[in-house]
């Protein structure tokens, strides 16, 4: 149930100047934090931790076309929507209203919209249709494609035939420790994958 929330660390909307960014606790969501943008004298909250390993966006690059890039990875996101504009974030992040009430700043939002951490996108299709999609390979691109084909509620099957022995994985990790088993790293879980309506 959507509910207002007082940010504890912002006393007003002027205290964000443009192409800053104030993380703010969520007084009443334990351990519930959210990042307010300011853009082209536009205010914006959001989740504030990046979707990809968790990185505070705090830390991340506001630019002049209302995206913020994540300080690790360089995952992006579109301010405004909160959606992923650029890899490796696999899910886009939430977004609140944000204004001004009796001397205080406020969201509206659901609990989990903000413990979570980000928004889990519509991702059931049906397996049989008018069309299929074949998608050759096995990284984070395919990942993306096969996200974004049942975002749009693409109904016929999806094939994807890669030379890789497991499912799409985060390769960023790869380059951090010698990963034994794959399973620790892929984008989503075989489930996913197998989900239909």
């Amino acid at each position: 149930m959507t509910s207002e929330f007082r940010l504890k660390d912002i006393s007003s909307l002027a205290d964000v100047q443009n192409f800053d960014k104030v993380e703010s606790e969520v007084v009443g969501v334990e351990g519930g934090k959210v990042i307010v943008v300011r853009v082209n004298d536009e205010v914006h909250a959001l989740n504030s931790r990046c979707t990809h390993y968790g990185a505070p966006l705090k830390l991340g690059v506001v630019s002049p076309d209302a995206r913020i890039t994540c300080a690790w990875h360089g995952a992006c996101f579109n301010v405004s929507t909160g959606d992923v504009e650029d890899a490796p974030a696999p899910s886009p992040l939430n977004r609140f209203d944000v204004y001004e009430k009796d001397g205080a700043v406020y969201i509206r939002a659901e609990p989990a919209a903000i413990k979570v951490g980000r928004r889990d996108p519509d991702v059931k299709c049906a397996i049989a249709g008018p069309a299929n999609v074949v998608v050759i390979g096995g990284g984070s691109g395919t990942f993306g494609v096969v996200q974004t084909l049942r975002e749009l509620k693409f109904n016929g099957s999806i094939t994807v035939i890669s030379f890789e022995p497991n499912l799409p994985l985060d390769r960023t990790k790869l380059s951090k420790a010698i990963i034994q088993d794959p399973k620790k790293i892929e984008l989503r879980p075989e489930e996913w994958y197998k989900a239909v309506v």
